[in-house]
């Protein structure tokens, strides 16, 4: 142990202060325990290791990051996932029709490039998007990035009768706040 260990109370008086100070140690920490009972040491494990994982030098140096424009950030992991459903984008060219439709944003010979460099070249360009068409496209997402089954036959039913994207996006809007 290291020279600050405990040193034994020389007088009655500081041996009865000691002896209260560790009742008053020993009941609070009763009292966590009864308090916190239903907690299983398992999951306290599990939390401790998640923090411990956590702390890495890629969530502290995204955790130090703070977009001026959180819908820009959400774009940047939102776009791939909804773009890579083959239910909902079957084709480069459905890609680039949501593209043109919803953003504004022409894919120049979109048959010809994959559908990384697709999904690349729009993620990039989200960067360059106003306000209002980030809002619009934050919510055009939003309605497709968790859609289940019934939402996506829904979408590919209209794109089958010739919908535009934009019209798909408004009544996804609606059947979300209906």
């Amino acid at each position: 142990m290291s020279e600050k260990t405990l040193k034994e109370p020389h007088t009655a008086s500081e041996r009865n202060r000691e002896t209260m100070k560790t009742r008053r140690f020993l009941e609070e920490l009763a009292w966590l325990f009864k308090t916190y009972s239903s907690l299983e040491p398992s999951f306290i494990a599990k939390v401790l290791t998640n923090s411990i994982s956590e702390n890495t030098t890629a969530t502290y140096a995204v955790g130090r990051y703070a977009s001026a424009n959180p819908n820009k950030q959400f774009l940047v992991g939102a776009l791939p996932k909804v773009f890579m459903d083959e239910m909902l984008f079957p084709t480069n060219e459905h890609i680039a029709q949501f593209a043109e439709s919803v953003m504004e944003l022409q894919i120049p010979r979109y048959s010809k490039k994959s559908k990384y460099e697709i999904i690349g070249h729009i993620v990039c360009e989200t960067y360059a998007l106003n306000d209002q068409k980030l809002e619009k496209l934050v919510n055009a997402l939003g309605s497709l990035a968790d859609a289940d089954d019934r939402t996506k036959r829904f979408v590919r039913d209209r794109i089958a009768h010739n919908f535009e994207w934009n019209a798909i996006i408004q009544e996804l809007a609606l059947n979300d706040n209906g």
